[in-house]
């Protein structure tokens, strides 16, 4: 197959997003609603089949657009590790698309929503189909400019806030990324190589190389909502739910997630890195990370800040195997990548659904409202049991992948598991007390009344949270041939 394929997954959508967009386009005689729904979630699947056709018939080669020096090209690539962040993307971003469409009826300005939505589509399958680091900073960067009008969408004084300190914090985070690449460029680092692509002397890195991995784990890690560098995410849960879902499960985090990975096994490689300085103060964020998201979750009493501090916990999880710096730790947080994926974005939807339908933001307004709603907290509990880590689902065979990682990379790892222990227990806390609150609110409870006028949403909603639950149980029970595929991206197989 020809390497010009890898283009198109990134060009569609923004031509898509253009016919949505711009009124003078001929194309653009979407009047009905229905159709332009059905208009836009088939741009969504088009690309979504395109994504997934390439992961299945992966072009060998790299497709390399223009250089800027011997080791500076603006190039395109699909190895093991963007293959699965492709199946990921195309999974998920459809079925945000047919949530969305509910749910923006009442937000307004849906024709610019969408535009933005379908243009962010084609920026982030950029991001897993770039060869080397600075393709993947240009997209990175590209994506800060296209989720920003998502987060400001509503335009009032707290979306503008938000949209800001995500701003500050991505530009920020960005200053610190382009140090890194600056030396990866100047040492000799080339297209991703698992292993690493740096010449570095045989004793390991010296630490300026060290320095510069360590800020750019900082800088990546801004995205990724490392302590103490997260307070743009609980900020973003101002924006709509579609978008907070794919901040939290694909589109932002993930990709902050994904370019740790590459920075650490891709450039910088592990033999470098392992007993490291730079190694131990990444491992020690993370952990700290880790404990600060689950205590904030069981603290907070919004729904949508508590997923988002749960989703800053979560997120840690895959970089702790990450920064174990074996090929078990790299399985395990590919894993814990996906399952979370499928978790927590459910659980958005299922308080995005809550709002939309009840307009109730905070935990005591949500009273005994399960009897109303009994198909979205469905949706909700099987999640929540998933993230919990309860066997046989996704969660449990994250956390199980990690735990077996950790116990075999001391000491480090000895710490990671008494964190993944005590943030288990923490998480159990903070999903059980919305189960109680909406199911079991207390003696004497006039459920009737709570749950007057409360209803769940249509099947446009109802269908992604019904077909997100399922595969979170389905990951749990078939994750054997997923296993496998994330053992030999991480074993250089792939």
């Amino acid at each position: 197959m020809s390497e010009k394929m890898l283009l198109f997954p990134i060009l569609f959508p923004v031509f898509a997003a253009s016919v949505f967009a711009v009124p003078a386009l001929p194309l653009n005689r979407y009047r009905l609603r229905l159709w332009r729904d059905i208009a836009i979630e088939a741009a969504a699947l088009v690309n979504s089949a395109l994504l997934l056709f390439l992961a299945w018939n992966t072009p060998a080669g790299t497709l390399t657009l223009f250089r800027l020096s011997a080791n500076a090209s603006f190039a395109l690539r699909l190895d093991g590790l963007g293959r699965g962040f492709v199946a990921l993307i195309a999974f998920l971003w459809p079925l945000t698309t047919l949530y969305a469409f509910e749910y923006m009826e009442h937000e307004g300005r849906e024709r610019s929503f969408f535009a933005w939505f379908l243009l962010t589509f084609g920026v982030v399958s950029g991001i897993a189909l770039s060869a080397n680091l600075l393709t993947l900073y240009l997209f990175y960067e590209v994506m800060t400019l296209t989720t920003l009008p998502l987060v400001m969408h509503a335009m009032d004084g707290r979306a503008r806030y938000a949209g800001r300190k995500y701003l500050i914090y991505s530009v920020g985070g960005a200053a610190l990324a382009f140090i890194p690449l600056v030396f990866s460029l100047l040492h000799g680092g080339g297209d991703f190589a698992l292993g690493g692509t740096l010449n570095t002397p045989p004793q390991g890195a010296s630490n300026i190389l060290l320095s510069a991995y360590f800020l750019g784990f900082v800088g990546f890690g801004v995205k990724a909502a490392v302590f103490p560098f997260h307070g743009w995410l609980p900020a973003a849960s101002v924006a709509p739910t579609p978008v907070t879902a794919l901040l939290h499960a694909v589109a932002v985090v993930k990709a902050g997630v994904f370019a740790i990975i590459r920075l650490t096994w891709y450039v910088f490689g592990p033999g470098p890195l392992s007993g490291s300085w730079a190694q131990t103060a990444a491992f020690a964020m993370t952990c700290l990370t880790i404990l600060y998201g689950s205590s904030m979750a069981l603290a907070v009493h919004h729904l949508k800040r508590r997923f988002a501090y749960s989703t800053i916990s979560q997120l840690s999880y895959i970089l702790l195997g990450v920064l174990l710096l074996t090929p078990e730790g790299l399985t395990g947080a590919l894993t814990h990548m996906g399952a979370h994926a499928l978790m927590k974005i459910n659980l958005f939807f299922c308080s995005g659904a809550i709002l939309c339908r009840t307009h109730r933001e905070y935990l005591f307004d949500m009273r005994g409202i399960a009897m109303g709603m009994p198909r979205t907290f469905t949706a909700l509990i099987v999640s929540g049991l998933a993230l919990c880590g309860l066997p046989p689902l996704a969660g449990f065979m994250g956390k199980w992948q990690l735990g077996i990682a950790a116990a075999a990379a001391p000491p480090l790892g000895y710490i990671g598991l008494v964190v993944i222990a005590v943030s288990a227990v923490l998480t159990v806390l903070y999903i059980f007390s919305i189960f109680a609150t909406a199911i079991m609110p207390g003696k004497n409870f006039d459920f009737r009344t709570a749950n007057e006028g409360v209803s769940d949403p249509s099947a446009r909603m109802l269908l992604p949270m019904g077909v997100l639950a399922a595969a979170a149980v389905l990951f749990g029970l078939y994750c054997g041939p997923m296993l496998r595929f994330f053992g030999e991206i991480a074993a250089g197989k792939l």
